[in-house]
């Protein structure tokens, strides 16, 4: 069986560092202030709201994990997310999310069968969580701090699949799984951030063959008013 892989995380990290860069560059070059933003890490400074979109790419971990099968096999593809979120304080905050994770392609043939066979299966929903942050004071990097969080995804698994010259067959299901996420993002103003993101769903589809956890590289904008 041939497998089309992606391996994000070296690229993530890597994407980091070049986005600090570029950022602080760019905050030079445009006139932003590129000193720490003392006001904005107080716990005093009030509740903030923010919203903003990210794009990447999304892998489907089991996607390709099919016995007696050979053929190709895709196990991901980009991905976009919507996000809104408050801010307590310079610590704690939350989000909620609507994220498209990507969607995996098969074509081949199962066992002994001479038959044609191929399948999509595409993996949306919501996603609710709790987010920590930790503010960075390194007068290299300013105004960079890093993120974790921890929550559920409420997916929706539409999947597509046919077999010879038979009609192709819709099914779909619903779930609730946790997740987990690490990141990082960079103050270039007073309202906006750029933001770099991991984001790891546990067993969408939970229940049927298309079981799989799901892993979500992303880079994007925040922007927020207060």
């Amino acid at each position: 069986m041939k497998t089309r892989t992606f391996h994000p995380g070296a690229v993530l990290l890597t994407g980091l560092f070049l986005l600090t860069g570029t950022a602080v560059a760019e905050s030079q070059l445009l006139g932003f202030n590129t000193t720490p933003m003392e006001s904005n890490f107080s716990f005093n400074n009030g509740v903030k709201m923010y919203a903003g979109a990210n794009v990447g790419y999304a892998s489907h971990g089991s996607a390709c994990n099919l016995p007696f099968f050979e053929g190709s096999c895709d196990d991901g593809a980009m991905n976009w997310k919507l996000t809104g979120g408050v801010r307590f304080n310079p610590m704690l905050g939350a989000e909620l999310s609507y994220s498209q994770m990507g969607e995996t392609e098969v074509s081949g043939t199962y066992g002994t069968g001479t038959d044609p066979v191929s399948s999509s299966n595409r993996i949306s929903g919501y996603q609710v969580t709790g987010v920590g942050y930790l503010p960075l004071s390194a007068q290299a990097v300013p105004n960079l701090e890093l993120m974790g969080k921890a929550g559920a995804m409420f997916w929706e698994r539409e999947t597509t699949a046919k077999r010879g010259d038979n009609p192709a067959v819709s099914t779909q299901d619903d779930g609730i799984s946790p997740m987990l996420g690490l990141g990082a993002q960079y103050q270039l103003n007073q309202n906006l951030h750029l933001r770099t993101e991991w984001d790891h769903v546990f067993n969408t589809g939970s229940g049927s063959d298309y079981e799989t956890d799901v892993d979500s590289y992303s880079v994007g904008m925040i922007y927020s008013t207060l």
